[in-house]
């Protein structure tokens, strides 16, 4: 008599043949928007092969995931929709109207709703995600450029661009309260403890540092010429930004507001750190590259070539692998992390690559 939690040489062999042949299943799918081809590339991040290519809206510019990576909203900037997609069916499951050149988007910590933002309009659509309608446009000044929420999801931070502050949205009436910061405010981090937001001033070089329980400015710090990316380490000790005209980035100590500045290529555009904290990876728009630092020494330890206009930063769930979008050519770069050497490039993604993400 067999042991009760025994398998059969037949059961175990059927076992072994599909995890063998089923890689995806056990690995995450990278989706990639190639903005010009208006579709979306699904990449199996176990083999870095392209699975599939979705349909999506004239021009996609934005990629936002759902907390549970279930759902894809992608930002049709031509077509003035969003799609929603599957990421497990890989289907396209809505297509929701929206105000014109809808770009930057976020989902609330609960799911529950999408807010985004539009480039040629200045108003901020609401969507309920559960029924994929829009529930509420909220009137600004200026143009919205980036947004992200409060860790519990009470209020959404707004980079105005054009008029120079951050709009805070109260998420349960909708109030809208304004926070004057640098012109030109681009892009917006959050410290892991929730209690600061900073953003990138474009126009006025410099770094806004916002008190999120007061919701005041308590720190502006002038760094290099044209702040874009905006990133705070993992432990909250640093904040990182890539300046585009001068290719600079500039580091700020959090405790002490003194920044460190570093020479890295042309037109650095987008840092992303390490969930470590080890490294701080950023794209040089205009030079092929990717500069990497290494946290602890706020040094430059590698510069890695990549494709032509590299835009886009993901670093894969498990700390492992960077993908990098190549925007002015059809291609992704991957990058091992532990190496910093280049593991292959991934063809024919579709015309422009651009935003990116992974899914569940």
């Amino acid at each position: 008599m067999k042991p009760p939690c025994s398998l059969s040489l037949p059961v175990v062999t059927v076992l072994l043949v599909a995890c063998i042949f089923a890689p995806s299943a056990l690995a995450q799918n990278l989706f990639v928007v190639a903005t010009s081809s208006d579709s979306v590339a699904v990449i199996d991040s176990a083999t870095d092969r392209i699975t599939n290519t979705i349909p999506v809206g004239t021009h996609p510019v934005r990629i936002t995931m759902s907390p549970d990576r279930r759902t894809a909203y992608i930002s049709n900037g031509k077509s003035e929709t969003v799609s929603v997609i599957d990421t497990d069916t890989l289907a396209t499951v809505a297509t929701i109207p929206v105000g014109s050149s809808p770009q930057e988007a976020a989902v609330t910590p609960d799911g529950g709703r999408l807010f985004l933002v539009h480039q040629l309009i200045s108003e901020i659509s609401v969507i309920d995600t559960a029924t994929n309608q829009v529930i509420r446009t909220i009137p600004i000044f200026g143009r919205e450029n980036d947004v992200l929420f409060t860790l519990d999801g009470r209020f959404a931070y707004f980079a105005n661009f054009n008029g120079g502050k951050v709009d805070v949205v109260d998420t349960d009436t909708y109030e809208l309260t304004s926070i004057p910061t640098g012109a030109g405010s681009r892009r917006l981090a959050i410290s892991p403890t929730g209690d600061r937001v900073a953003v990138s001033n474009f126009l006025d070089d410099s770094v806004s540092v916002i008190d999120t329980l007061t919701q005041t400015v308590i720190a502006t710090v002038p760094v290099g010429i044209a702040p874009r990316g905006i990133a705070i380490t993992p432990s909250g000790d640093a904040i990182y930004t890539t300046n585009v005209r001068d290719g600079t980035a500039s580091i700020i100590d959090s405790r002490t507001l003194k920044v460190k500045t570093l020479t890295v290529e042309l037109k650095p555009w987008q840092v992303v750190i390490t969930d470590d904290g080890t490294r701080a990876f950023m794209t040089n728009a205009g030079s092929n590259t990717v500069s990497v630092i290494d946290t602890a020494t706020r040094k430059i330890i590698k510069t890695i070539v990549v494709g032509v206009g590299p835009f886009f930063l993901a670093i894969h769930p498990d700390g492992e692998k960077l993908y990098v979008s190549n925007a002015k050519d059809t291609t992704v770069t991957v990058i091992d992390i532990p190496s910093l050497n280049v593991l292959r490039t991934i063809r024919n993604i579709g015309m422009q690559p651009f935003d990116l993400d992974f899914g569940p």
